[in-house]
């Protein structure tokens, strides 16, 4: 079995190369309405650079990819000894951060945005963190249940789950 684990694309490459286009070519002379459609077309070519995690399982092996256009590189290397599946809950509180105005001046909106989410991930041996495979919403517990089922299934590896009381009460 191939999981294949994308990420975003390259963060790196999206903000440095059109920067990094738009100097060298004002420097080299061109003019900055070119620099700048060159630089643009640049942020549009990063945004097709993706990069993520490969592991085959059936062979044992892992590895960071990079991909454009359908071609992957990156190098295999030995998955390292997988004890266990791990399902874990999480959530996070993002405060808000509309900024005030004069019309809104002495009303304070304090609503904050909380995420709460699913995480199955392959427990490592001795290992303090794992590797995260897949990251779902609470809403989509049941699949998140049965994928960590069958992954730890077709490693012959023991399933732990740490969800809390009272989210398996309200999903059940």
């Amino acid at each position: 079995m191939l999981i294949r684990v994308t990420e975003a694309p390259v963060a790196s490459l999206t903000f440095t190369l059109p920067i990094a286009t738009f100097v060298i070519l004002f420097l080299l002379g061109c003019g900055p309405l070119l620099s700048a459609g060159i630089a643009f077309a640049c942020i549009g070519a990063a945004w097709l650079v993706q990069s993520g995690l490969e592991i085959d399982l059936a062979q044992g092996m892992q590895r960071t990819y990079y991909t454009a256009l359908g071609f992957s590189v990156g190098q295999w290397k030995p998955l390292a000894p997988v004890v266990g599946i791990t399902l874990k809950y999480f959530s996070s509180i993002q405060p808000n951060t509309t900024p005030s105005s004069r019309r809104s001046w002495g009303v304070w909106n304090d609503a904050s945005q909380r995420t709460e989410e699913v995480i199955v991930m392959l427990s490592i041996a001795h290992s303090s963190t794992g590797m995260i495979i897949k990251t779902l919403p609470l809403s989509e517990m049941q699949e998140a249940i049965a994928f960590a089922k069958d992954l730890a299934e077709q490693l012959g590896v023991p399933l732990h789950t740490y969800i809390p009381a009272h989210i398996q009460a309200r999903k059940s």
